[in-house]
């Protein structure tokens, strides 16, 4: 059965207007009567009855509308298939990873496993940590790169851990000749934003409870939002050390050492379902990586 065909079916039963479909296709008028007749005559029976200056579906027609959309469907996704296969991708991975991971590991990630592995095509989702484990455990991605383990029915491996810092913006004055800048008076006067990590804010608010004689939180979901109100000078923040690298290197950003707290550390975690080798694979490659 010619596709093409079929494309012209599906149109002529969207439109029931032969002349619509012909200057839709660039093709004559007769031309898709042609092909009308050529679908009949391979089913059998008429798909379409003369309504005046238009046509209408009969009801072998209305029964083989979806059926024709389902048989082209299935022709692109074949053909995409083919065309990965060659193009040298004979494998995919579906991952689901964190927006914070997402902006600080990723990219030097990607760029390393699609050098070693060229035959593995990759689709990311960019999600919360929270759902993570959730599309993991369905199926509906193969791996998960969370800031948070994932549940006791999936695999989880935590691959990576770094420090978190107390950070403000730059005073604007170098290390020898700037003042020693007090984590104390740092977050009473200031606004400190929270809740950029999902793991573990809760221990820094209980610190704060018993450390800071007043503070005022505001929530900020996002980690890289945190930083660039953090580098406007709106307030300031706890964040993981592999997401101010730059900036502290650059000198836009502060470390402030803070003595009177124990600062958590922020992992990262491998969540995956099923031992398949190619997923197995992307652990290795992951558990081997090194974070600078």
């Amino acid at each position: 059965m010619d596709t093409r065909i079929l494309e012209t079916f599906i149109l002529a039963a969207q439109y029931e207007n032969f002349r619509v479909v012909a200057e839709k296709l660039f093709i004559t008028q007769p031309a898709v009567t042609f092909q009308i007749r050529q679908l009949e005559k391979e089913l059998g029976d008429k798909l379409f009855v003369k309504n005046g200056r238009h046509v209408a579906l009969t009801e072998l027609g209305r029964l083989f509308y979806p059926e024709a959309k389902e048989i082209i469907g299935q022709f692109d996704r074949s053909m995409k298939t083919v065309n990965r296969f060659q193009q040298g991708f004979h494998k995919s991975i579906r991952i689901a990873i964190s927006a914070l991971l997402a902006d600080t590991i990723l990219p030097s990630i990607l760029r390393k496993y699609t050098e070693q592995y060229p035959e593995v095509e990759l689709s990311i989702q960019v999600l919360e940590s929270e759902q993570i484990s959730h599309l993991v455990k369905s199926g509906n991605v193969d791996i998960g790169l969370s800031c948070l383990p994932g549940f006791s029915n999936v695999n989880s491996v935590k691959f990576h851990e770094e420090p978190v810092s107390l950070v403000c913006s730059h005073d604007g004055y170098d290390a020898e000749s700037g003042p020693i800048i007090d984590a104390q008076k740092l977050l009473e006067d200031n606004i400190i934003f929270t809740d950029n990590h999902p793991a573990y804010w809760d221990s820094i608010k209980d610190q704060l409870k018993t450390s800071v004689t007043y503070y005022k939180l505001m929530k900020v979901n996002q980690s890289h939002i945190t930083k660039r109100f953090v580098l406007e000078g709106i307030g300031v923040s706890f964040l993981p050390k592999s997401i101010i690298n730059r900036e502290i290197i650059e000198g836009r950003l502060l470390e402030v050492p803070v003595p009177f707290m124990e600062l958590p550390a922020a992992s990262m975690y491998m969540i995956y379902k099923y031992d398949h080798q190619l997923e197995n694979d992307f652990v290795t490659f992951i558990s081997s990586y090194h974070f600078g």
